[in-house]
């Protein structure tokens, strides 16, 4: 299929903006989140209704979108007049779906009466490379010739994805008016960042009518006779060139999205479970880790979900790499390096940016380049930081990788400095936040919604805040990097890193609320506990900052039926005031959240609790489109007959949902690599009561291979080391008594 070249500016004719193009945050409430189908390809993203439609016009979680910003906001069918109907969808792995159609009961000019189910049409939807194609093919079921009218239409409101999550605009750039170039539909933009961007629409065959918005095709069919119509839609960004594009079709854009996805597959960990549900939960958040990878500078690092968050952030890429160590370590070596040359490198109050700051999030569209949003890039979150130096010390776990480390070293004393010099703002131990942006971020942890930490009484507390789970982290990255350095012969600065992890154990006491035996959410400026239960300190078991006795105190408590909704832990108690299971973070549940919490439980001793998790997250993953978590669902106490009930604007596939499955796999199975010492403890594992084997091969520790075998024998789990290639390494099994 050809396309034709990008239009030069000079050749298009101003018009007034898409009456659609902005979206707003009532718009945002209405539509909500639908059963939609997603296909990814790293920034680059398709999300349709089931029938493979982008409707209503300008809806808030529909469109086509390229480097965060949308490049088709209308595509609609028409048959004969009316909207197909949908018989199934589906997707394979994220970039191709099949959607099954029938036109509609219809009443044709000849007064022949078009009956149902006569009529198929077959939807395939692929991401090729930059490029997206639709293509259908129409076969006739009726015993006579049948005259089909075809109609598809379209638009591009170029909106910025913070536009269309719903952040009102006073001014937009120049949209000028469609141009028709041979079989094309050429769309066009110029920013107030004076991007010019371009949709390119190629249709074969050639319409039979074009509009500025629409084509028209006029088939006939005879019986059991097909006709295939196939778009191609192009999304530029930047001054034309003179080249004549040419793009290949969909069926060699499938080959080599399926060889790209095969190759990448053959160098990861491979699963196989004895339940076939679960080896579909697998497959899937598999595939998710491979869609949503980034390429920077030839190296991957994942994108933090779909639709809101496809681009590179802090702290979920480093949450999903550490998730996924037991699937590709080399993913956080990638994320690791990445990240490293985006260090901030200077106090900038526009972007909350300080020198050793790990970014937040970064942002290509045009509110960031037009100076709008301060994303290009945002640093406004201060677990990111530490959580490098977390990553880069299991990193060196899983793969002994000396190099890496070197390497790294400098970015990690400068992330060690920023820790004490800029995050710790009053210099007294804790670890705060106090966005300085005006269009930054009002909370700067994992919880970064403005309501996130309220009170019990419904009040805002006052920054600076030092969350609790960041002082976890905190201590998690000295006591960790004091190793480290030991390895590497600073032995001065690992005595002394040690001490301060040591203090900050001791400070974290401050957070304890003695009546309800747990640790508060955070302190405000004033260093007073902000009371309320929260699952933020489950995070102090997976940073192993509490005794065991606290740490007991947590498991406890987390597990009240006012914290455990029977589908995940709530974010907040249903106890609280300001509890609101439909909210995003005052009472939701997040599998990521949670797979954190069940990985700290295991790491303490605490197992039992950490299946009773994975099993009701797996429960409620059959509950979901290829069985895939999304990024949360809402906190409604689980019934009977109940399903859990879907967040309206929830991403998926997110990355650190999917990659939940694999922390919280790692952890129950005990897999406790030590690749430096060229051994990989199992520590007695377990696999929860619906999974009776469990099989991972080619499991990467250091240059080492490793294929295991699970076996679970009533309430006793064995582990079999079936095959070891590379480097020699001893693999250690202790089962549980």
């Amino acid at each position: 299929m050809s396309l034709s070249r990008p239009i030069a500016a000079d050749q298009l004719e101003e018009t007034a903006a898409p009456s659609q193009h902005q979206p707003t945050l009532q718009a945002l409430e209405t539509y909500g989140k639908r059963d939609d189908l997603t296909l990814i390809d790293g920034k680059t993203f398709l999300s349709t209704n089931p029938a493979g439609d982008i409707t209503p016009p300008g809806a808030p979680d529909v469109g086509f979108f390229y480097r965060d910003t949308r490049f088709l906001s209308h595509l609609e069918l028409h048959v004969n007049g009316r909207h197909a109907i949908v018989l199934s969808s589906s997707t394979e792995k994220t970039f191709v779906s099949q959607i099954e159609l029938t036109a509609a009961r219809a009443t044709l000019r000849e007064s022949f009466d078009l009956p149902e189910n006569t009529i198929h049409i077959r939807r395939q939807q692929l991401l090729g490379s930059e490029v997206f194609f639709d293509r259908f093919t129409f076969l006739n079921f009726n015993r006579t010739e049948v005259k089909l009218s075809v109609e598809l239409w379209f638009d591009a409101d170029f909106a910025d994805v913070f536009e269309v999550r719903g952040i009102p605009r006073e001014k937009h750039g120049q949209f000028y008016r469609p141009l028709l170039r041979g079989n094309s539909i050429v769309f066009s933009y110029r920013g107030l960042d004076n991007l010019l961007r371009q949709t390119i629409i190629a249709m074969s065959p050639a319409p039979s009518h074009m509009g500025e918005k629409n084509g028209r095709w006029e088939l006939e069919l005879a019986p059991s006779k097909e006709a295939e119509i196939e778009i191609a839609v192009h999304p530029i960004a930047g001054e034309p060139d003179s080249r004549n594009r040419s793009t290949p079709n969909f069926s060699h854009w499938l080959r080599e999205r399926r060889d790209r996805y095969e190759q990448w597959r053959s160098n990861v960990s491979h699963f196989s479970a004895s339940h076939g549900a679960f080896d579909e939960v697998l497959r899937t958040a598999v595939s998710d880790f491979h869609a949503l990878q980034i390429t920077e500078d030839k190296q991957g690092v994942l994108a933090a979900g779909v639709p809101w968050f496809a681009t590179l952030f802090g702290r979920d890429s480093l949450i999903s790499a550490y998730q996924a160590l037991i699937l590709d370590p080399q993913l956080a070596a990638d994320t690791l390096r990445v990240l490293a040359r985006r260090q901030g490198t200077e106090y900038n109050d526009w972007r909350d940016e300080e020198p050793g700051k790990i970014l937040h999030e970064f942002r290509e569209g045009e509110m960031t380049r037009a100076g709008e949003m301060p994303f290009g890039p945002y640093y406004g979150s201060i677990d990111s930081t530490p959580l490098f130096l977390i990553l880069l010390s299991e990193t060196y776990n899983w793969t002994a990788d000396d190099a890496l480390v070197e390497e790294l070293l400098p970015a990690a004393h400068r992330a060690l400095e920023w820790i004490d010099r800029y995050g710790d703002l009053d210099s007294d131990g804790f670890v705060e936040y106090s966005r300085r942006s005006p269009k930054g971020l009002v909370n700067q942890s994992w919880k970064d919604s403005w309501d996130a930490n309220m009170r019990p009484d419904g009040t805002l507390p006052q920054p600076p805040i030092a969350p609790v789970e960041v002082q976890g982290y905190v201590y998690d990255a000295k006591y960790r990097m004091s190793l480290l350095l030991r390895a590497f012969g600073d032995t001065k600065r690992a005595d002394e890193l040690k001490r301060q992890a040591a203090a900050m154990a001791k400070r974290i006491e401050a957070y304890w609320m003695a009546d309800s035996e747990f640790y508060s959410i955070a302190l405000d400026a004033e260093k007073k506990p902000v009371q309320i239960v929260s699952s933020n300190p489950g995070h102090l078991l997976f940073s192993r900052a509490v005794s065991k006795q606290r740490a007991r105190a947590i498991v406890k408590r987390l597990m009240h039926e006012d914290m455990f909704t029977g589908w995940g832990w709530r974010t907040l108690s249903n106890a609280e005031a300001t509890f609101n299971p439909l909210s995003y973070h005052r009472g939701s549940v997040w599998p990521h959240d949670n797979s954190l919490i069940a990985h700290g439980m295991v790491l303490n001793g605490f197992r039992s609790p950490a299946l009773q998790i994975m099993t009701s997250l797996f429960e409620a993953a059959l509950n979901f489109r290829n069985y895939r978590l999304p990024e949360l669902f809402c906190g409604v106490r689980r019934g009977d007959q109940d399903e859990p009930v879907q967040y309206p604007v929830s991403c998926s596939p997110q990355a650190w949902a999917s990659g939940s499955w694999f922390l919280m796999l790692s952890s129950v199975l005990g897999i406790r690599p030590s690749a430096p010492r060229k051994e990989l403890n199992i520590i007695e594992p377990l696999l929860p009561h619906w999974l009776d084997h469990l099989r991972i091969r080619h499991l990467r520790i250091g240059n080492t291979r490793v294929d295991l075998d699970f076996t679970r024998r009533g309430d006793r789990t064995f582990c079999n080391v079936e095959k070891i290639e590379g480097d020699k390494l001893l693999v250690n099994v202790a089962f549980k008594n």
